[in-house]
């Protein structure tokens, strides 16, 4: 469950979790929780009705929907909440961990502070309907009083209903009241375009402007030249694919702190998205997904291909067919369980990819 499919940072780990589990052969449903806490709640009770045996959360304060969480766990309902502060309400919560957001918000300062050659003059939006984004937020300021030189003009609070309306206006009465700024922070990418407006307006431009999760849009703006200067990147699919192992592991009564040790961030300003080719969504610069697959009981060969028999006979999901003597060559990789008739999983461009 999402906290708004209109949001990459948010829809897109809740994509990956899905191509994730389907590989595997859970099923999965996809609900958008709409931004606020009233749809958020109502999500979940959709989500009860289904009758799963888990249900992920993503960028949804676990205390805006506690009495459908609560409901959850009355009906013994597995609960993870990514991208969210540590919570009681659910089985776990430190996807990613307190500590990558904690680097993020020091990053994005440690950038400016190169960047204005220790004399950043900054304006700080931050959300506060996410409580995940307060280590990251409070990092950025703290980063930035110890250095003596720089200096925090204002810090104003927003929320997501307010991007498409108030922001840019508030943006535009930050800048004016101090004209001489040099940075301006937003907690993530998707409230960027926001701030672009609004300083556009006023033609305050040619600004160091900062956001983090790493979404396609924003390292496109970086990549351009469009206005955002550096983003904190999370490879998002990888979240999603991380939850998934976590919830695993929860299935299973194991731990799943292991789950959320592996997820880093990346600072990605206009060289590094160059000169690294980051095109779009920042991929981890692992394989991620092959080798949490190998991990849950898949094979693989990275020399050849085995061919796929796309004719082959028996129970097979959108996302798993056989491995046989076919004759059609694949243009892939392939992953494969072990054993007679083995069944595989095509991963291509690093993802896994249906038939």
């Amino acid at each position: 469950m999402t906290c708004s499919l209109a949001s990459e940072g948010c829809a897109q780990p809740a994509k990956a979790a899905q191509e994730a589990a389907e590989a595997i052969g859970w099923r999965v449903q996809i609900i958008d929780g709409k931004d606020t806490a009233d749809t958020q709640n109502a999500a979940v009770q959709q989500a009860l009705a289904l009758g799963p045996d888990g249900i992920i959360t993503f960028a949804i304060n676990p205390t805006a929907i506690q009495g459908s969480l609560e409901l959850a766990r009355s009906q013994a309902v597995k609960v993870i909440a990514s991208s969210a502060t540590e919570s009681d309400l659910v089985d776990f919560s430190n996807i990613p961990s307190l500590q990558t957001w904690v680097d993020s918000g020091s990053l994005l300062a440690d950038y400016a502070i190169v960047k204005t050659e220790g004399d950043v003059k900054a304006l700080v939006l931050h959300d506060t309907g996410f409580d995940v984004l307060e280590p990251q937020h409070q990092a950025f300021i703290d980063r930035l009083d110890e250095c003596d030189t720089c200096e925090i003009l204002e810090d104003q609070n927003f929320t997501f209903a307010d991007l498409a309306t108030s922001v840019p206006r508030l943006v535009q009465q930050m800048a004016q009241r101090h004209p001489d700024f040099n940075t301006f922070y937003i907690d993530y990418d998707y409230a960027v375009p926001s701030v672009l407006q609004g300083l556009r307006a006023i033609g305050a431009e040619g600004k160091i402007v900062l956001g983090s999760d790493g979404t396609s849009a924003a390292i496109q703006l970086i990549r351009d030249g469009g206005g955002q200067s550096a983003t904190t990147a999370y490879a998002l699919a990888w979240i999603g694919w991380a939850d998934i192992d976590a919830m695993n592991r929860i299935f299973a009564g194991e731990s799943p702190d292991p789950a959320t040790e592996v997820l880093t961030r990346k600072l990605i300003d206009q060289q590094v998205a160059l000169d690294q080719n980051i095109d779009g969504l920042w991929n981890g610069d692992v394989d991620f997904e092959a080798a949490y697959l190998k991990m849950w009981g898949w094979s693989s060969d990275p020399q050849t291909a085995p061919a796929f028999d796309a004719s082959s006979t028996g129970p097979v999901d959108s996302r798993r067919r056989r491995c046989g003597d076919g004759d059609t060559p694949v243009r892939m990789r392939l992953l494969c369980r072990p054993g007679p008739g083995r069944n595989c999983v095509r991963l291509r461009s690093g993802r896994a990819a249906g038939t």
